[in-house]
């Protein structure tokens, strides 16, 4: 973005890219919300397949322990583990942008204050 932030016009160019900017981003995290949601389902149902999969280990007094079984249980959920680590990550990253979008908008505002200020002054011969 080139616009001229010292002037009206550019301002108003600024804050009119900014709303469509914001809408994109909102339409994102909406998305990424949605996909985080999907993929921690899909690993809890992983999880619970492996935990009752015939080939889980059994705990047991002297044999298997719960943290033998639960590494069996996170090797074999591994893959949709990381696809919703990745998922929650990609959902921040939504967040950081639209919250960024936001301070921008603030900022930009903040500027057409002065630039209405200082264009009200101009001429005056104050």
């Amino acid at each position: 973005m080139s616009d001229d932030l010292t002037t009206p016009a550019g301002i108003e160019s600024r804050l009119r890219q900014l709303v469509t900017d914001l809408t994109h981003a909102q339409q994102a995290l909406a998305a990424a919300r949605d996909a985080e949601v999907r993929a921690k389902h899909t690993y809890e149902a992983a999880r619970r397949r492996a935990l009752l999969s015939e080939d889980c280990p059994k705990v047991s007094r002297g044999q298997v322990t719960t943290a033998e079984r639960d590494a069996w249980v996170d090797e074999a959920t591994k893959h949709e583990r990381w696809a919703y680590e990745l998922a929650v990550v990609r959902r921040e990253a939504a967040q950081d942008h639209l919250r960024i979008l936001r301070d921008q908008a603030v900022i930009v505002m903040s500027l057409a204050s002065s630039v209405r200020a200082a264009y009200a002054v101009a001429g005056s011969g104050l």
